[in-house]
């Protein structure tokens, strides 16, 4: 097993920068998407704009980056400070933020999406940027499948297997809201998974190819 230093270390010699961060979503449209609800008839939260106050101004053309993070696997908090306005990632941090969204298996990691992160970003900034708790971010396939023997709401080629979901929290906010400016948010550009688990307190956000929304 490869040590954080020794991650960080050798993989910062080469890194080059991430990929170009999608725009900020203030004028980007709400996309329309069908309701649902779970088998305890709790509902997906609306996102209609006139319920989600503070939503961050137009500009900066790219929000902070900085993210305030606890793992809820081991407490473990860290402040990443990966990106500035303009646009510029800062690789060594990157690659710090890459290892705390580590497999809660076996600490395997890889490089997580960018722009699953910028997604959480812009979340974070909404809210102001508090602490936010990460349930699970990439997990090893191993892992997965082990979880997805006794968890039905755990999909056998979960977007958390290449590092472009993740499930989370914010303490201090109902998980509702959180869920209603996930939804808004969604990949930067309208696509992506949003799923609302209130009876988990969590909500998951992936960055893949199609719109959905669930609750479980």
């Amino acid at each position: 097993m490869i040590s954080r230093r020794q991650f960080l270390t050798g993989l910062a010699l080469t890194a080059a920068a991430a990929a170009t961060p999608a725009l900020a979503l203030a004028a980007i449209p709400f996309p329309s998407d069908d309701m649902g609800s779970n088998q305890n008839g709790d509902p997906l939260p609306d996102y209609d704009e006139r319920s989600l106050q503070g939503r961050p101004e137009q500009q900066p053309l790219y929000v902070d980056g900085m993210l305030k993070l606890r793992r809820g696997h081991t407490g473990e908090r860290y402040g990443f400070n990966f990106r500035d306005v303009q646009g510029n990632y800062n690789p060594e941090i990157m690659l710090s933020l890459d290892w705390f969204m580590r497999c809660n298996y076996d600490d395997s990691y890889l490089r997580m999406d960018t722009r699953i992160i910028e997604e959480l970003n812009y979340i974070a900034k909404w809210f102001g940027n508090p602490e936010i708790t990460i349930n699970s971010a990439y997990r090893t396939p191993r892992y997965n499948q082990l979880i997805s023997k006794n968890n039905e709401n755990v999909a056998k080629n979960s977007l958390h297997i290449v590092g472009r979901a993740i499930d989370f929290s914010i303490p201090g906010i109902p998980i509702r809201q959180v869920c209603q400016v996930a939804q808004a948010t969604r990949n930067l550009a309208g696509t992506g998974g949003v799923g609302y688990y209130p009876s988990q307190n969590f909500v998951h956000i992936d960055c893949g190819t199609r719109s959905a929304t669930w609750v479980r």
